[in-house]
């Protein structure tokens, strides 16, 4: 083997060990991000939230002063970053944490922002995706507008299921 083969190999196997790291689903363990997508889920009802979307409606709460203080509450309220999380959105009903106005209003839209994919930016609002909003999950019989749901004439076959 010449020079230029070890060196192209090397540079491989380097990039080959960068892969997993980049574009990987694995969830994030711990951290800010990690917090807010268990939070969510926990509202909405839906895992394996999208992170980059995440990122994007926990980056517009902490814009506002008043939102995040309102969600570092409600973390506290429902008992994130102490010995144990809540289990299901009833553990949070029964605990009385919607009863303060300002922590539902934080909830109200961290739910809204995942349902319709649209936050609240700098400038009004925004749109973080359309197709992956909640609202077609829940939806599960029919596609976003303008999303093609299969080959010409799909829609003449009731939906599976």
């Amino acid at each position: 083997m010449d020079r230029r083969g070890f060196l192209g190999g090397l540079s491989a196997l380097f990039a080959a060990s960068l892969l997993p790291a980049c574009g990987s689903d694995e969830p994030v363990v711990d951290g800010p991000l990690a917090r807010f997508l268990a939070l969510s889920a926990l509202l909405t009802g839906f895992e394996n939230l999208p992170r980059a979307h995440g990122q994007i409606y926990l980056d517009a709460l902490r814009a506002s002063p008043e939102q995040s203080v309102a969600l570092d509450e409600l973390y506290a309220e429902a008992g994130y970053g102490g010995e144990s999380s809540p289990g299901s959105l009833a553990d949070l009903e029964a605990k009385g944490t919607f009863t303060d106005a300002r922590l539902r209003a934080v909830a109200d839209t961290i739910i809204l922002n995942w349902y319709t994919g649209v936050y609240e930016g700098a400038s009004g609002p925004e749109v973080a995706t359309y197709t992956d909003a909640l609202t077609w999950r829940a939806l599960d019989y029919t596609n976003p507008p303008s999303e093609c749901g299969g080959l010409t004439g799909f829609w003449a076959e009731p939906p599976a299921g």
